[in-house]
């Protein structure tokens, strides 16, 4: 990349032909645009709007071999990252925005765009991984650092990114849930959850399709279980259960529909005593009291990737723990309107 400086009646505009514009060049006031903007390609009718203007200094970068003009690199690099539910609006000003196409989960791998960054070829700019999106929002921006980008510091940066897409969005796709509820959750406050939980799980097009209160003994569990696996709950919801019990008959009854216990407890407040389990493909969800009313919790934090088919392990909500505080760092990730 060279930089020149052309003067509007001295020098031969056609030999900034190809260039680009490095620094914005304001004009006297007349007929055509007010300005030239850093950027800007030169080509035959940017030479005809400058000849009005004799006097005006054109700075540019010219490109050397082997080097990609600012847009082109930062879209052939938005489309070797980009994965499922994204598409890539074409070049403005140098840059890439990337939108979502699908409402959904975002998901970003957080570690590999930190090193990409780090090379200071590409800038990569992401909303927080597991953000719900709606279709058209903004998912990254994607932007060359330079007016002209080497081809090999392209490929290096290619590299670094690794063979699989940086992020995507994970569709919707969950449609049936249930609810189970403990002896420990009063009927009145079984129905104030029960019209919480359908309103939440509403708000991402899942049908609560059962909602009932149990004793607490491994053979009722275990029939409301199997009652929700037949009626194709793919999200089974459980109030009233106690983590803490080794012997808690919710978490005893998995064993029975051969469900697995994912994890016991979570690092994230409110929602520390959260359990997760699996029968197949049907999560099950172990809900303190503060999930059950409304009150800002993990709840709100994983049930999207729920809802997406994304699992929620043990790993996951390791990672969610940095920011798990969530009335200080919610707001950042939650569903927007």
């Amino acid at each position: 990349m060279i930089r020149r400086t052309f003067t509007v009646g001295i020098d031969d505009l056609t030999a900034a032909i190809g260039a680009l514009v490095c620094r914005d060049l304001p004009l006297a006031t007349g007929p055509g645009p007010a300005s030239i903007r850093r950027g800007t390609v030169v080509d035959d009718a940017l030479c005809t709007t400058l000849a009005k203007h004799p006097g005006a200094r054109l700075e540019v970068v010219v490109s050397e071999h082997d080097e990609v003009e600012q847009g082109e690199a930062s879209l052939r690099f938005a489309r070797a990252i980009v994965g499922d539910g994204l598409t890539i609006d074409p070049p403005h000003q140098g840059q890439c925005v990337v939108r979502a196409t699908t409402a959904g989960v975002l998901r970003v791998c957080s570690r590999q765009v930190a090193r990409v960054n780090r090379r200071g070829t590409i800038l990569l700019v992401t909303a927080l991984d597991g953000r719900v999106v709606e279709k058209a929002d903004t998912a990254a921006i994607i932007k060359a650092a330079q007016l002209w980008t080497p081809v090999a510091d392209l490929e290096r940066c290619r590299r670094v990114a690794g063979p699989r897409p940086l992020f995507r969005v994970a569709p919707f796709t969950a449609r049936l849930a249930g609810f189970l509820a403990g002896s420990r959750i009063r009927p009145a406050n079984f129905a104030m959850a029960t019209e919480n939980l359908r309103g939440l799980l509403g708000s991402f097009g899942v049908d609560l399709v059962t909602a009932q209160r149990i004793p607490d003994d491994v053979p009722s569990i275990v029939a409301a279980y199997r009652q929700c696996l037949d009626q194709g709950a793919e999200i089974i919801l459980i109030g009233g259960s106690i983590v803490l019990d080794p012997q808690d008959p919710f978490v005893v009854a998995l064993e029975e529909v051969r469900a697995t216990l994912e994890c016991r407890g979570a690092p994230i407040d409110p929602g520390t005593m959260f359990w997760v389990a699996y029968a197949r493909s049907t999560v099950f969800f172990g809900l303190a009291s503060c999930e059950l009313y409304g009150r800002r919790s993990i709840l709100d934090l994983v049930l999207p990737y729920a809802v997406a088919r994304e699992p929620v392990t043990q790993a996951l909500l390791a990672d969610l723990g940095y920011g798990g505080l969530l009335d200080q760092t919610f707001s950042a990730r939650r569903k927007s309107g």
